[in-house]
């Protein structure tokens, strides 16, 4: 079933075959039309009584038909119409009863029966005008049977009880002024329906639009009719009536025939109206969905670039903490892709070697359901890969019923910040104790050095005094001792950067490794990995050696049951940004690295193992200097010293050694 389009008609291109389905019915009502032409000229009773008979018979079928189909009829143009049509034809079939010549009712002139004529017309054209206005209103057949059985009832008394209708014909004169203001009134009120009906065309297919349109319509041109006769039996009056039935005859048509023929087409109009309401529905919802989809992909699009440009990544989980879901920058930080990590959970990522700091305080937040926020953590990394520190937040799930579904959130790589943070604390540290450590040895060298010359000058004087020769001679070696301690705390004390000779270093490792090899235990291998043609650096070839104979000796250490020591260099470019953590200037590095693969360290003993003094040995084994004067003399030169280790995983110490510009003396 197809609503009415904008255009009420046939267009020209369709008119003909329009018209050629129709001519059959055309013909039809021609002949009709001839038929009761010629009853007209021969007996005017008998064409008034057909023609009237035929609108009386219409009326009551249309209600027939309106009120059988009552509980399923969903049009409320044929509720109001068709219920209120026994008004109408009941009215008719009075007009017919009082028309002048039939003497069955009334007094022999027309004023009766064109007081009913009034009453019908008033009703019908009031009927056709509350229909399509009454459409989008669910109608009681009960409230419309009233309502017309109230107007036929107040019609009725009006004319018959009350006698207040005015006369409609006087003989002689013709219409009265009373007739022809109603039939102008009853004009208006047809006017006014087809102007509704036109509005509200698309509550009727276009055929029966059509019909309904015409019949009300030829209304007008029917009630101008009778405002223009003056004899009730006359030809005007006659053109009036085939009008009547013209305009009877299509909503006859348009209502019972198609109610009859097409039930869907009236009976069940609102269900096709809701049906093309929700098909324009649904058109303009997949109109909607497609581009809410184009909104949604847009923002997904604009929400996995901020995720792809974010530091940070992200992670969700069930209730038992498990991983459920994590974005691609996890590797990152764990080496493992996000689907790897899948069903695994946070206490599994943890490096338990070193301090777990705030991972109880998540794993309590967790046990409560309750958020937490930058929490920090060691995470475990790739075998050889660099220490990581992640800092987590999270905030729990929960579905409509309060249930506990997981957690969601995000965590931040902060191993560069801390590295940063570490190198400026050390640092600071380092600079403190450099200014009290080498305040000291100053003033302890200065007491040293009449210690040294005198017992000397003392020896020399001694003559066969054999034991007391041997104290000085103790005396003397134990000064000569200190001073070289002190000579090492002042090396370290001096941590800014000054000018030195460019350092061979392949040499410098050479060297080293030669000289210290002897002095390693058994079952220690070294193995020296270096790149051909390093630069020189900023570090004088005897510094290095005594720094990689401090690294070595150390690492030899570590390792009392045999073990490898690897030394490694790699050239590199450091930006302003990577420099700055470790308070360096940007510039080209060679970054040497010395890994044992020894007893390693625990955390607070990473922290602290380029402190002066301290050491883990036993009292008399070490003076605690030697990775202080690695520290020092890495710094003079305008480099750094990091180290990386764990308890049984051995450690690794990483020398950024900035490389000499071009100019450098040598």
């Amino acid at each position: 079933m197809t609503p009415v389009d904008s255009a009420a008609f046939p267009s020209r291109s369709s008119y003909r075959s329009w018209l050629a389905g129709y001519w059959p019915e055309i013909a039809f009502v021609g002949g009709t039309l001839g038929v009761l032409s010629a009853v007209f000229d021969r007996n005017y009773l008998l064409f008034h009584l057909c023609v009237e008979l035929f609108a009386v018979i219409v009326a009551f079928t249309t209600f027939a038909v309106a009120w059988n189909t009552r509980d399923a009829n969903q049009s409320p143009f044929l509720a109001c119409v068709g219920l209120s049509f026994p008004a109408v034809g009941t009215l008719d079939l009075l007009h017919i009863a009082a028309y002048p010549g039939m003497g069955i009712l009334g007094d022999g002139t027309p004023n009766l029966s064109i007081q009913l004529w009034l009453a019908a017309r008033f009703i019908q054209s009031l009927a056709f005008l509350g229909a399509p206005l009454l459409a989008d209103r669910t109608l009681r057949s009960g409230d419309v049977l009233i309502a017309q059985a109230a107007a036929f009832l107040a019609a009725f008394m009006a004319i018959f009880l009350f006698d207040i209708v005015p006369d409609g014909f006087t003989p002689g004169d013709g219409l009265t002024g009373f007739k022809l203001a109603a039939e102008y009134v009853i004009i208006a009120i047809a006017a006014a329906a087809c102007l509704v009906i036109w509005r509200r065309r698309r509550q009727f297919s276009r055929g029966i639009f059509v019909m309904v349109l015409l019949g009300v319509g030829l209304m007008i041109p029917q009630e101008l009719a009778f405002t223009l006769y003056d004899d009730p039996h006359g030809p005007m009056n006659a053109v009036g009536h085939f009008f009547k039935v013209l305009s009877f005859y299509l909503l006859y048509k348009a209502i019972v025939v198609s109610a009859l023929k097409h039930p869907y087409d009236l009976v069940f109009l609102r269900m096709r109206r809701s049906e093309e309401a929700l098909r324009d529905h649904l058109n303009n919802l997949e109109s909607i969905i497609a581009t809410r989809t184009a909104e949604l992909r847009e923002s997904e699009a604009r929400w996995r670039a901020l995720l792809e440009c974010s530091n940070d990544w992200f992670w969700e989980t069930d209730r038992d903490g498990r991983f459920t879901a994590l974005s691609a920058r996890a590797q990152e930080s764990t080496g493992r892709g996000g689907k790897d990590l899948l069903g695994f959970r946070h206490e599994d990522l943890l490096d338990r070697s070193r301090p777990t700091e705030d991972f109880d305080a998540m794993v309590e937040a967790q046990r409560e359901h309750k958020p937490f926020r930058r929490l920090s953590f060691p995470l475990v990394g790739p075998e050889g890969a660099e220490p990581r520190w992640v800092m987590v937040s999270g905030v729990p799930r929960f579905d409509g019923q309060g249930g506990f579904l997981g957690y969601r959130g995000t965590s931040s790589d902060i191993t560069a910040r801390r590295q940063a943070s570490e190198a400026a604390r050390r640092k600071q540290t380092m600079a403190a104790l450099g200014s009290l450590v080498g305040g000291l040895a100053h003033e302890v060298n200065n007491l040293l050095q009449p210690i040294v010359t005198l017992s000397e000058m003392a020896v020399k004087r001694v003559n066969g005094d054999a034991r007391l020769k041997t104290y000085l001679f103790t005396i003397h070696d134990s000064g000569l001792k200190a001073r070289d301690v002190l000579r090492d705390v002042l090396r370290f004390a001096r941590i800014e950067v000054a000018e030195s000779p460019p350092g061979d270093l392949v040499e410098a490792v050479r060297s080293a490794v030669a000289l210290a090899r002897p002095a390693l235990p058994p079952g220690v291998e070294v193995k020296v990995q270096l790149p051909p043609n390093l630069p020189s650096v900023t570090i004088t070839a005897t510094e290095l050696a005594q720094v990689l104979l401090n690294l070595i000796k150390n690492g030899g250490d570590a390792m009392p049951e045999g073990g490898l020591l690897t030394i490694q260099a790699e050239s590199l470019t450091m930006s302003e940004a990577e420099a700055s953590h470790q308070g360096l200037a940007e510039g080209r590095y060679i970054r040497l690295t010395v890994s044992d693969t020894g007893i390693g360290m625990d955390e607070q003993t990473r922290q602290r193992v380029f402190e002066p003094f301290f050491t883990t040995k036993p009292v008399g084994e070490g003076t605690g200097l030697g990775l202080a004067v690695v520290y020092g003399i890495l710094r003079n030169g305008g480099g750094d010293v990091t180290v990386r280790s764990a308890v049984g995983r051995g450690s690794t110490f990483i020398l950024d050694l900035p490389v000499t510009r071009p100019g450098d003396s040598d």
